[in-house]
């Protein structure tokens, strides 16, 4: 039976390899078995045909979707913040799976038989977080009443879908996750329940503090004039000072609001959990994860905040404190469990674990190594870890 199931896996793997190669419709039957090293009479004892095999390859991808959205929504609450972790997930795991992003794309969506078969049963299971999230934002007012949840299902996934076929046809694409954070800006102004005056007031200051850390990341903090985030965020100078006393408070206004996010984030996910190895693990990807969403205020933490000795009597600073606690108290309770070894320094531990983001950050913002933060988020989590644990 464990052969009979190997052997399948295996004709399924090598269609998976040749159909984004050479699509579905010039893939043969022969070429896949030759690909196993079996015959075609074997490859039929476990696919009725080729169309067979192609709408089992969903199934795998899309239990490990269901498996990454149930792990990341523990602990959460907040409507609109699962709604960004669910599409973000679901755009990171199609980048990150390329071939199968492919097959999705340009063979199963187009393909109308796909639509009544059983993993088109388990991508409508996947959906249905997606539906409740919404459906939640709804009825405690968050998000507009009188849209239909199936509409802006269907409003994310097409946009997704457009994006990126774009990216596997074009030959110099933008990466789509580098366009998550504009379009989390267009959906969350579609579907939000507005409060004009309030509303206005907080999307104003934020698209000048959008702006600035777009200038102070390609400028640089002292070289950026307050006409030029002006220009940025399409407000007059007068604008600006309406919300912001000069520029240094807009810089040190940025990690006030990113840090406030961070440390929701905290407290959402650390909600209910016990395992200390479980808690940083997920609160060091959480904060990778945050860093590669925006790189700009990345680039100004290392480069403008860090070595300013100003920003250690700001807010921010009091709330980065904050922030970096949490890590620090894991690491001591570990301590005091044995989970972690008695003669750890957790406060060495934790600037440990910081010290090697930055200098990471900075090999990514001026080198573009690694393409993004998260890629290496196992191996700073095994580093980590493994320092700590007896």
């Amino acid at each position: 039976m464990e052969s009979a199931v190997a052997t399948r896996d295996l004709i399924l793997h090598a269609a998976e390899r040749l159909f984004p190669i050479k699509g579905f419709a010039n893939t043969k039957i022969c070429e896949i078995s030759a690909a196993v090293a079996v015959s075609d009479s074997t490859l039929y004892e476990h696919f009725q045909n080729k169309e067979d095999m192609l709408f089992a390859i969903p199934q795998n991808y899309t239990q490990r979707l269901i498996d990454i959205n149930d792990q990341n929504l523990r602990g959460l609450f907040a409507n609109d913040v699962k709604l960004s972790k669910l599409i973000w997930n679901y755009l990171e795991f199609l980048v990150d799976n390329k071939d199968y992003t492919t097959l999705l794309l340009f063979e199963l969506r187009s393909n109308r038989d796909f639509y009544g078969t059983q993993n088109y049963e388990l991508i409508r299971q996947f959906t249905k977080p997606y539906r409740e999230v919404i459906v939640g934002g709804q009825n405690e007012g968050l998000f507009r009443p009188e849209l239909s949840p199936s509409l802006i299902l269907n409003l994310i996934f097409g946009t997704i879908d457009h994006i990126l076929i774009t990216w596997l046809l074009e030959n110099n694409p933008s990466d789509p996750l580098k366009l998550f954070d504009n379009f989390r800006d267009l959906l969350e102004s579609a579907i939000r329940n507005h409060q004009p005056d309030a509303d206005e007031k907080r999307d104003k200051r934020k698209q000048i503090l959008n702006a600035a850390a777009t200038a102070f990341s390609q400028n640089g903090y002292l070289k950026t004039r307050i006409q030029d985030i002006g220009a940025l965020a399409k407000v007059a100078d007068a604008t600006i000072y309406k919300y912001f006393s000069s520029k240094e408070d807009i810089l040190f206004s940025l990690p006030v609001e990113n840090t406030k996010a961070l440390l929701s984030i905290q407290k959402e996910h650390l909600n209910g959990l016990k395992d200390t190895n479980l808690k940083l693990e997920i609160l060091i990807k959480d904060y990778l994860h945050f860093l590669d969403s925006y790189k700009d205020y990345a680039s100004i933490t290392l480069f403008d905040l860090r070595y300013n000795k100003l920003f250690y009597q700001t807010e921010g600073y009091q709330l980065f404190k904050e922030f970096s606690r949490v890590f620090f108290d894991i690491i001591k309770e570990g301590i005091i469990k044995k989970h972690y070894r008695a003669g750890i320094n957790p406060y060495v531990a934790t600037k440990m674990l910081f010290g090697v983001i930055d200098h990471l950050i900075i090999s990514w913002i001026k080198f573009g190594r690694p393409s993004r933060v998260s890629n290496l988020s196992d191996q700073i989590c095994s580093l980590i870890l493994n320092s700590l644990q007896t």
